[in-house]
């Protein structure tokens, strides 16, 4: 049967239209591969990252901040001796490194997680916000340079000069020990369960996302290892109408 003119043009047309469709669903199919991907790196780094900062935080209240808060107390009480020995140990002066350094999230990846879950970008830039605020860690550091670093000069003083040195020095590790209750239960009651919520979602069910699930599993681990670390469970309330505001 022979082909009309029409039948001539519609073939090729009609082949290279598949082809054409076919070259741009893999592309697309390519293109979202490669999202997704990265979707689940930007979520392995927010967990490990996230992992990182509260296994240091309570590392640093259960061998520094709390420590020294107690030897605070009892030399305040009148501890002489513990007094003479943290002097000589050089033991007022405490957080002298700064914080590592944990934005190395590739813009692109963030862009892709930011179309899915804006404030789950949001809620990891703050939790990086919280653990770079160094404000009281310099002050203390610096407080302690100028005020705690000769017991000879500290001796000198009046009783009631030393025992101010002492209440702001304590004041400080308040602060401090604050500031690790505040990234530990924001790492704890708003990254993880936003973590959860994000990895639960239906573009994930094909690809592997055990990893992030893993390091969400050891987060766990170091909240129940630590839980005599934790802050309560109204902690941010507690802090939303403590204070001042508590009296007014």
């Amino acid at each position: 049967m022979e082909l009309t003119l029409i039948d001539k043009l519609l073939l090729p047309f009609m082949a290279t239209l598949g082809a054409s469709l076919t070259v741009i669903l893999v592309q697309f199919i390519s293109r979202r591969v490669k999202e997704t991907k990265q979707k689940i790196y930007a979520a392995n780094y927010i967990c490990d990252v996230s992992l990182r900062i509260i296994g240091s935080e309570f590392i640093l209240l259960r061998h520094t901040i709390q420590p020294h808060i107690e030897a605070t107390e009892r030399i305040g009480n009148g501890d002489e001796e513990l007094l003479k020995k943290t002097f000589l140990a050089d033991e007022f002066d405490i957080l002298t490194a700064g914080s590592p350094d944990y934005s190395h999230l590739p813009n692109e990846f963030t862009l892709q997680l930011g179309y899915d879950d804006i404030e789950l970008v949001q809620k990891f830039e703050m939790l990086l916000y919280l653990h770079k605020n160094e404000a009281n860690r310099l002050s203390l550091n610096a407080f302690v340079k100028e005020n705690l670093k000769s017991m000879e000069s500290f001796l000198s003083k009046p009783e009631e000069k030393r025992s101010d040195i002492l209440f702001t020095y304590y004041d400080y590790l308040h602060s401090l020990q604050h500031e690790s209750n505040r990234i530990i239960f924001f790492i704890w009651s708003v990254i993880v369960p936003a973590m959860k919520n994000y990895l639960s979602s239906y573009q994930f069910w094909l690809y592997r996302t055990s990893q992030a699930k893993s390091i969400l599993e050891r987060i766990e681990g170091q909240v129940a290892d630590n839980e005599d670390l934790m802050p309560p469970a109204d902690f941010l309330e507690q802090v939303r109408t403590g204070g001042i505001q508590n009296e007014l």
